[in-house]
């Protein structure tokens, strides 16, 4: 039974691939044709065609987004993935993408504090995918915190390797899909709270990378008190 089911992840695996690829030079292509009427190469663009213009650019870049997204997470489950590895400080990479979602966060007024009492351990890790690890994190508590709320970060020494949680003043996740966030286009809201636009894929490609690092990730939360998820990594 439990080969079966591998063997059916990898046809989906494969297959996520497979589409991804194939999507990939249409899709650059529509891109490319979107910016040449932009540029008015084709002739004069009137302002409503414009605004046109502008919304299917956003639309297209959101869908290449995507389609990027699922070919990576499709490398990193068929371990395809390249990964360099090299002693760093976690530091610098958390205060950076504290930096690049502060901005979100400012827009719907919340509070982004960052906690690091200590001096945390230089680490063996592919920097690019620990950033982008801390990106999905901080992102996704920002995006699910209401207007006013508040989003922290801490970090810490544990047994010689690094603990790292990102806290919300969102909704909360029932304790029934704490075992199934990580999974592939899950996305949970609590009841009452309104639907996120999203792809359900941060969370796992997440997973992915600290896992590839020798890690672990969980989440702790309660309906109506918020989320934190952590992740702790070797040094």
């Amino acid at each position: 039974m439990c080969r079966k089911l591998q063997e059916l992840d990898k046809m989906k695996s494969d297959f996520f691939s497979s589409v991804s690829h194939e999507l990939r030079t249409p899709l650059a292509t529509v891109k490319m044709g979107i910016g040449l009427l932009q540029d008015g190469t084709e002739g004069p663009v009137n302002e409503n065609q414009g605004k046109l213009l502008t919304i299917l650019d956003a639309e297209m870049n959101r869908l290449i987004e995507l389609v990027n997204t699922l070919l990576d997470l499709s490398k990193m489950e068929a371990g395809m993935m390249a990964y360099h590895f090299e002693k760093d400080d976690l530091g610098p990479l958390i205060s950076r993408a504290v930096r690049e979602i502060g901005p979100l966060a400012d827009s719907k007024r919340l509070r982004l504090e960052t906690e690091i009492v200590e001096r945390l351990p230089t680490l063996k890790m592919d920097t690019e995918r620990i950033l982008q690890a801390l990106r999905n994190l901080i992102g996704n508590a920002v995006k699910f915190t209401p207007e006013g709320g508040e989003v922290r970060l801490s970090a810490r020494t544990v047994n010689g390797g690094v603990e790292v949680s990102v806290t919300d003043s969102g909704p909360g996740i029932a304790a029934e899909h704490l075992a199934t966030i990580f999974e592939k286009f899950k996305q949970v809201a609590s009841k009452g709270a309104s639907p996120i636009r999203g792809t359900g894929l941060g969370l796992a490609i997440t997973k992915q990378i600290i896992l590839q690092h020798g890690g672990k990730i969980w989440a702790e939360s309660e309906p109506g008190h918020g989320s934190t998820f952590t992740f702790v990594l070797p040094a």
